[in-house]
């Protein structure tokens, strides 16, 4: 029994490192999965910068296009001698004015656009930046604390294995499938008349034969390998 309780203890000490080990490696991935969502918003501004400032220069050229188209009018007006040709002439001119209007305010939108953008990108480059040096300085603190983890974790998976090689074959066994079947704990104190892995009462007669630790006692709810530490508990019999 001295045996299974001290591969009891190893194996809560193994959760215990991988549990906190695991809390690190979460930590870092969140940092990592933090930065990473960052640099491709930061990246996705660009992008849009980059097709707003494409969209500007089209539209400029357009614009310059119909300035051209209300020059040529105007110079034609000049030259114009029928009632009817004038008109004509006069709409295509006012068409262009209006679509050159137009042309403008999109290009006051598309520059206010660029503005928001550019002032929203600056924002998120140091937000990315502070978030990268913090990143950074937590991988610093961090790795070392899981080599230590990993060193710690090796040695105590060592210990378990030397440890399950002193139990009977029989023994190892059963423990073995009990640490994956009850989550890792195979061995629990009997107390208070009850198996505290489960919680279940346990019959006064067996509880009693607990005291006597001429043999290994298993909880007849859970299965899971019973000791007894208190023998001030240790009830009369019928009680």
């Amino acid at each position: 029994m001295d045996n299974l309780k001290k591969l009891q203890q190893i194996e809560d000490e193994i959760l215990d490192l991988k549990t906190t080990r695991g809390c690190l490696q979460k930590e870092e991935e969140k940092l990592t999965t933090e930065l990473t969502a960052i640099q491709a918003e930061v990246q996705r501004l660009q992008s849009t910068l980059d097709d707003s400032a494409k969209d500007v220069r089209e539209l400029r050229n357009a614009l310059a296009e119909g300035q051209e188209k209300v020059v040529k009018s105007e110079k034609r007006l000049l030259e114009i001698r029928t009632v009817k040709e004038q008109m004509a002439v006069t709409r295509e001119k006012e068409t262009a004015k209006q679509s050159n209007r137009e042309l403008q305010e999109m290009i006051k939108e598309k520059e206010s656009e660029i503005d928001r953008l550019t002032k929203e990108k600056e924002e998120r480059e140091i937000t990315l930046e502070e978030l990268r040096e913090r990143t950074e300085a937590r991988h610093g603190e961090i790795a070392p604390q899981l080599a230590n983890f990993d060193q710690a974790l090796g040695e105590k998976l060592d210990h378990r294995v030397s440890l399950l090689a002193n139990l009977p074959s029989n023994v190892r066994r059963r423990y073995q499938i009990l640490v994956e079947q009850r989550e890792g704990t195979a061995v629990v104190e009997a107390r208070n008349s009850a198996c505290m892995g489960c919680h279940m009462k346990l019959p006064p007669q067996f509880f009693n034969s607990l005291f006597l630790k001429q043999e290994i006692q298993s909880c007849p709810h859970c299965n899971r390998f019973l000791f007894i530490e208190d023998e001030r508990e240790k009830q009369a019999p019928g009680a």
